[in-house]
């Protein structure tokens, strides 16, 4: 079934992946200073744009909304942080108006949320009497994406790298990559984080817009049967929620206060 756009399934189809790995909180600095702001744009969700659709049938746009909600709330619950949602449910709102949104509300942070698909996936029916959905094993982890064409390039990078690196940590698998072509480079000191590399006029616009650090988290492959379980799993929520609190408090604070300074 569909909880809140995650999918929760019977405790026998839900052990945690990879097999036997037992996902851990990571550790997440004390706060210092004035709360973050963090922009949590629930990816897709604009007009006629709903995203993927994964390996149980479901949208992209439920998936990240449910996900934004769950980060919200465990942010909000450490301290620290003050959080704001690019959308409500059954709202259609465009990325133009998330990013005028963010900058607005002071945002000192924007993440868009997504799930991603590589490569070709071969329908199955995972539940009885059930509709056929896409299936591929074949590409499973995160990548964690930044523009060299933002205004804010160098935060978004260093958050950008303390994120991947943070997910990676717990145990958490990093894609490779190997289906992006020319559309990403890899970073090669960090596994999992790639530079936009689109025509400029293709570029990614949460990535490149904003004048604030920006990143892209596409959190896992959606039609890898085992990730959308364990993405539906509250341990695998959690931990991605302290992993962005971690690579937030490791890499904001400076910039936060460096753009404070500007603005007097």
């Amino acid at each position: 079934m569909v909880v809140g756009g995650l999918i929760a399934l019977a405790s026998a189809d839900s052990a945690p992946w990879p097999d036997g790995q037992a996902l851990q909180p990571v550790p997440v600095p004390a706060h210092q200073g004035p709360p973050l702001r963090v922009y949590l744009d629930a990816g897709h969700g604009a007009p006629d744009n709903p995203g993927n659709r994964g390996a149980y049938c479901q949208l992209e746009e439920g998936f990240t909304l449910a996900l934004a909600q769950e980060v919200a709330t465990w942010l909000e619950a450490q301290g620290g942080f003050e959080t704001r949602i690019s959308r409500a449910p059954g709202e259609r709102v465009d990325y133009h108006q998330r990013v005028d949104d963010a900058e607005a509300w002071g945002a000192d942070v924007f993440i868009s949320l997504h799930s991603d698909v590589r490569g070709v996936g071969a329908p199955w029916t995972p539940r009885p009497d059930g509709p056929a959905c896409p299936r591929s094993q074949d590409a499973p982890g995160f990548t964690v994406l930044w523009s060299d064409a933002s205004p804010a390039a160098p935060a978004s990078h260093d958050l950008g790298r303390a994120l991947a690196e943070q997910l990676t940590a717990p145990g958490l698998p990093a894609y490779d990559g190997r289906h992006y072509g020319s559309a990403y480079d890899r970073d090669p000191d960090t596994a999992g984080l790639f530079v936009d590399r689109h025509a400029p006029g293709e570029r990614i616009f949460v990535l490149y817009r904003p004048r604030i650090p920006a990143i892209l988290v596409e959190t896992h492959h959606a039609l890898d049967d085992r990730e959308v379980r364990q993405w539906g799993m509250p341990a695998t929520q959690r931990v991605f929620a302290s992993a962005l609190a971690a690579a937030l408090r490791d890499t904001l604070p400076p910039q936060r206060q460096a753009r404070a300074s500007q603005r007097r």
